[in-house]
């Protein structure tokens, strides 16, 4: 298993790095502000490959304490998008397909929860979502995508208390940045 997950790593980044390659200079930089106010920070790169179709790679880290749980997750996506009726080029409304990966740890901080569980996940999925590209440069794009797990695995050091998690995936975003390149 561990070796398809790594071919599959491997085929995603040599895809992503031949279609960067072939990408116009035009590159929307967001960040997610919302994510902020619950301990997340999240940044992502939008390259436009024409006027209607760009790939964008987008990665988040989140930690904190909460008072029972120290927690961390890590979700990396890779959005590629078509554009329906683009005015400058990578804008408005589109449909996207991704692909995302994402690994969380929580640890207990006494010993009345459970004291370590980790999960990792793999899926694909479709969404859609408006692009609005300011003549300053200034970027806002909102979204939203549903898919399907799957890989996903979990392990926990209390057998008892497994989370069955739904083999359902969501991915949202709510961005503002800077286009560069115009």
């Amino acid at each position: 298993m561990k070796n398809s997950l790594k071919t599959l790593a491997f085929v995603a980044l040599f895809l992503t790095g031949g279609f960067v390659s072939q990408a116009q200079a035009q590159v929307d930089v967001m960040v997610n502000p919302i994510g902020l106010l619950f301990g997340n920070l999240g940044a992502s790169a939008d390259f436009m490959l024409a006027d209607n179709l760009s790939v964008e790679g987008q990665i988040g880290i989140g930690f904190g304490d909460d008072g029972a749980f120290d927690y961390f997750n890590l979700p990396i996506t890779a959005y590629g998008k078509y554009y329906f009726n683009p005015e400058d080029g990578a804008d408005k409304f589109y449909a996207s397909a991704w692909l995302r990966f994402i690994n969380r740890n929580w640890e207990g901080n006494d010993n009345t929860f459970v004291s370590e569980y980790t999960q990792t996940r793999l899926g694909l999925g479709f969404g859609a979502g408006y692009k609005v590209v300011g003549n300053s440069g200034l970027v806002f794009d909102i979204g939203l995508g549903v898919g399907r797990a799957f890989l996903d695995n979990i392990s926990i050091d209390n057998e008892e208390d497994i989370v069955d998690w739904p083999d359902i995936m969501f991915a949202g975003k709510l961005a503002i940045g800077y286009r560069f390149g115009r």
